[in-house]
């Protein structure tokens, strides 16, 4: 039987902490052990069950930060990152490890219910511009097999252990969002497969929030990806198109208020220019796989309920030819 370490990463909310660990208690199949690592200074966690670890950092090390304490030193088959204000069905981590028998397999997504029943998130879909977002949101549950997928949603996610060693686990630096675009996309260079498995499925008590910060987390976050992941050719092939994606995003931020999170978000990826130069040669030191292994994965249109007022109809037949010519080239 495999073995399990999960993680919870908890923040400012001790209840939903304390049913998140619950439902791992609860688990068909049992955990080896389950950490909390409280990145809330001042937050108290007296209830947590004492065969549960309690982390207390010093400071706020933001979600990766978190996770990686939360797994170090793990001695486990696998890794089960849970979010603190997730609940876990009994069989979830059954159902994950059951898609998880091929060696190559780094990492097994579930599907991410809201508290309606109705989709959240689980195989979120990405374009080949860097951009993510929730995969389906707001429809049925999906039914069937498990799949490869391009990312999977950091909310409920299994990790193979020396996966996770061979990459050297999260970038800290994100501190917020798009972490697991980022961790995926490194597991599939790195010789790694990332599934989606819609029957492990988890309930998300999840609001939507739009403020100025996140839009400056994620535009940041999202260069670091692409300049970082993304091997010399694909960014070669994709120039154009990202540089007209950076035009059109900062024209969307003009009209809706957080520009000047826009410019700080480029700022500091051009203040650490040099990171990020050193990041690359980390990562692509570790490449094992080209590109075309996770670029069909990616969506071939931008299409979610999140955020009104998407790409017009020629942009989004301009950005499939274009991506129809990527595959081609990269393959």
């Amino acid at each position: 039987m495999s073995t399990v370490r999960a993680v919870i990463v908890s923040y400012a909310d001790a209840a939903a902490t304390l049913k998140a660990v619950r439902s791992l208690q609860q688990q068909t199949t049992p955990l080896t052990e389950i950490i909390v690592v409280n990145n809330f200074p001042g937050l108290t966690l007296d209830e947590l069950p004492h065969s549960v670890r309690l982390i207390e950092p010093s400071t706020n090390l933001g979600y990766p930060g978190g996770a990686n304490l939360g797994a170090a030193g793990a001695q486990t088959d696998w890794i089960f990152f849970l979010n603190p204000d997730a609940v876990a069905q009994p069989d979830c981590l059954e159902k994950l490890l059951e898609a998880g028998t091929d060696a190559w397999v780094g990492a097994v997504g579930a599907q991410v219910l809201l508290p309606s029943g109705l989709v959240n998130a689980g195989d979120n879909p990405l374009h080949i511009n860097g951009v993510s977002w929730a995969g389906h949101y707001g429809e049925l549950a999906e039914l069937g097999a498990s799949r490869d997928a391009a990312v999977v949603s950091g909310a409920a996610t299994l990790v193979r252990t020396t996966a996770w060693d061979s990459i050297g686990g999260m970038n800290a630096d994100y501190f917020l969002y798009h972490d697991d675009v980022e961790l995926s996309l490194r597991l599939w260079i790195s010789g790694w497969r990332v599934l989606f498995q819609p029957a492990a499925v988890v309930e998300h008590d999840y609001e939507f929030e739009k403020g100025n910060e996140k839009w400056f987390y994620l535009e940041r976050n999202r260069a670091w990806t692409i300049l970082t992941v993304y091997s010399s050719i694909t960014l070669l092939l994709l120039a154009p198109l990202l540089l007209a994606t950076e035009l059109a995003v900062f024209a969307r931020a003009v009209r809706e208020g957080w520009w000047k999170e826009k410019l700080r978000a480029w700022a500091m990826v051009a203040r650490l220019a040099g990171n990020s130069a050193a990041r690359r040669r980390s990562v692509q030191d570790r490449r094992r796989a080209p590109d075309s292994t996770w670029l069909p994965l990616t969506a071939a249109e931008f299409d979610t309920p999140l955020v009104r007022g998407g790409p017009g109809t020629v942009m989004q037949s301009l950005a499939l030819a274009y991506r129809w010519f990527v595959l081609r080239a990269s393959s």
